[in-house]
């Protein structure tokens, strides 16, 4: 007897019932578990209202600073302001010729008009080091002696902020305020409240489920820290120096800030849940000795000694610093020319720019830089997240 011909073909499967899809259900449920469980946690709402008050409250101390503005002053006490203001924008090997706008240099005796011995009345010298930075300016008498001290310091003062903040405040503060308490207890909570049992008796690895839960906790956290990181952008960009509306040339600036963030609370979240998992009963206090390591690490970072020791690379702080500092290199090209102002115009200002706006490290190339970065926290990450699911794994359940 001949089988029927006319039988339905035998059914596929469709690709989205495969392999992939129980990989995504699993994640996909633990993460949503997660992101719910906290989402209805006090702590979780109190955490997150204090971070966003604490941006809030520096954005409007910044808007007060730059709405106020920094005045120039009379610097050589002739009554006038910004009256011979330096002509120097980075490209002079010496400044030969009348370079005295007010006149007063012209108006002394003949004899007393060339004090810094080149043989040109009233002029400026620049000397540069071996890599074409600014280092001495050498003036005869009068000349450059009353600079726009405001446009400067304005720039400065912005520049100085979005750094800081950016590392201090959002990298180290936020950064490491909100994992420290979310994150800690992502397995330790549920092992002392004892629902943890209803996820491991599913179908699900542990190593799964500590990797997943990091899903959940980051499904909140990024998206925390990017609305926080827009508003900065936002406010900086509105109320920042300079004759646009908005300053568009900073958002690189705050896209290199938000990478580093979101690079740095993956990594402390990994850290810290992995040292929840390690010592239960003393996970919060280990982490909390942690955080002072990486407070120490970042202050120490801004030590010429210390950093060329590399000593602060053993921190996670470092390295998302890192990311800011190389970004800040590729953005702001000029670093050279805000020295050499910084050296005519008020030389206090070099330690606030470098303090925030130092070269890169372990590289001195920018993007390179970025790259190894990027790298190091991602490494990071992945090498928390291994010790905590081995240690995981390896736990008994009470």
């Amino acid at each position: 007897m001949q089988p029927p011909t006319n039988l339905p073909p035998p059914k596929t499967r469709d690709l989205s019932e495969t392999v992939w899809t129980k990989i995504d259900r699993k994640a996909t449920a633990i993460a949503e578990f997660t992101i719910r469980q906290y989402r209805k946690k006090r702590s979780t709402w109190t955490v997150g209202a204090v971070g966003a008050l604490v941006v809030v409250i520096v954005l409007l101390f910044y808007i007060d600073a730059m709405s106020t503005g920094l005045d120039s002053w009379d610097s050589d006490g002739d009554g006038q302001i910004d009256e011979d203001p330096s002509n120097w924008d980075g490209s002079q090997l010496k400044s030969v010729g009348d370079v005295d706008d007010d006149g007063d240099c012209w108006s002394r005796e003949e004899f007393d008009r060339d004090w810094n011995g080149d043989g040109i009345d009233c002029n400026v010298i620049y000397r540069y080091d071996q890599n074409g930075a600014l280092i001495s300016v050498n003036a005869d008498p009068n000349v450059d002696e009353d600079s726009d001290e405001s446009a400067f310091l304005e720039e400065s003062l912005h520049r100085s902020f979005l750094m800081g903040f950016g590392k201090f405040g959002f990298l180290f503060v936020l950064g490491i305020f909100l994992p420290l308490f979310l994150a800690t207890g992502l397995i330790r909570d549920e092992q002392e409240a004892g629902t943890l049992h209803y996820l491991v008796g599913k179908p699900i690895a542990r190593a799964e489920i500590l990797t997943y839960r990091l899903l959940g906790f980051i499904g909140l956290a990024w998206p925390y820290f990017t609305g926080l990181v827009v508003l900065s952008a936002l406010v900086t960009g509105f109320f920042g120096p300079g004759d646009s509306i908005y300053r568009f040339s900073d958002l690189g600036i705050w896209l290199g800030i938000l990478l580093a963030i979101l690079l740095t609370v993956l990594a402390y979240a990994a850290v810290f849940a992995t040292l929840g998992i390690i010592a239960p009963r003393f996970g919060v206090a280990l982490a909390l000795l942690f955080a002072v390591w990486e407070f120490f690490m970042m202050f120490l970072s801004m030590i010429p000694g210390a950093r060329d020791l590399g000593i602060a690379t053993l921190s996670i702080s470092f390295w998302g610093g890192e990311v800011i500092n190389s970004i800040g290199w590729v953005v702001w090209n000029d670093y050279d020319f805000m020295y050499g102002q910084a050296l005519i115009v008020d030389p206090f200002a070099q330690l606030a720019l470098w303090t925030v706006w130092y070269s890169p490290f372990p590289t001195t190339n920018p993007l390179l830089n970025l790259v190894i970065s990027i790298i190091a926290l991602l490494v990071i990450s992945l090498i928390f997240i291994l010790i905590g699911q081995s240690t995981f794994k390896q736990r008994e359940l009470n």
